[in-house]
């Protein structure tokens, strides 16, 4: 008797598992089918966008690792990492897992405009900062030193709130790359530099990482890069 009810305790702790891990699997490789993680947000032009809610998890970054279709950048996670932003991803690094995602069919997902991402920040307090230089050939290094230091800490999903449009982190320190070419007129597919969105805006090159170490196109390098992704179905 004893046996059997430990054997059924087991089962019951197995299924629960099971259960996780299948949750976990479809969040992880499919987020569209988790409803909690994207909302509807209102363009200015009457669109609408399905906007996701925080970035790209260093979970879910693992989850397109372990299928072969990125580089592993996380490594072994730590208990108090996986919900933290996948952070230290350049451009060709975003189109991988872009290419993953999307491979499985149903919704397109992309990355957002530098112009849709300021409308879906949109009431997010912006503070106006003294230029070093007027002169427009100087343009790139004006905001250099200009701006307050931010903390290199990276909290989980979250940490840095939420806008009434209920899309979170967007006050936070990890910059988010856009598909928006940081020179106009460029062929998309030769673009050697993308806006990226923040708590400022900058340019950053396709090949960079770790901007905070340099690297960044034009004006103050951000701390962290990462990405949210949008979608128009």
């Amino acid at each position: 008797m004893l046996a059997l009810v430990g054997m059924m305790k087991w089962t019951a702790a197995a299924a629960g598992l099971l259960g996780l891990a299948v949750g976990a699997f479809l969040g992880l490789s499919h987020p569209r089918f988790d409803d909690m993680r994207f909302r509807v947000v209102a363009m200015p032009d009457g669109s609408s966008l399905q906007v996701m809610t925080r970035e790209v998890t260093k979970r879910e970054w693992k989850a397109c690792a372990r299928a072969g279709a990125c580089e592993d950048l996380t490594g072994d996670i730590l208990p108090s990492e996986p919900d933290k932003p996948m952070t230290g991803v350049n451009r060709f690094d975003v189109e991988a897992y872009l290419a993953w995602i999307n491979a499985a069919g149903g919704p397109a997902f992309r990355l957002p405009t530098s112009e849709e991402w300021k409308s879906i920040a949109g009431a997010l307090p912006r503070k106006e900062y003294r230029k070093l230089f007027d002169d427009p050939r100087m343009a790139w290094a004006a905001d250099y030193g200009s701006m307050p230091a931010i903390s290199g800490v990276i909290r989980p999903s979250g940490g840095f709130g939420a806008l009434p449009n209920g899309i979170s982190d967007l006050a936070g320190n990890v910059w988010e790359w856009t598909a928006t070419c940081a020179k106009d007129g460029f062929d998309p597919s030769r673009c050697p530099a993308y806006k990226v969105e923040g708590q400022h805006e900058t340019a950053l090159s396709i090949f960079v990482r770790d901007p905070f170490s340099g690297g960044c196109a034009a004006g103050t390098p951000p701390n962290h890069v990462g990405f949210r992704l949008v979608s128009d179905d």
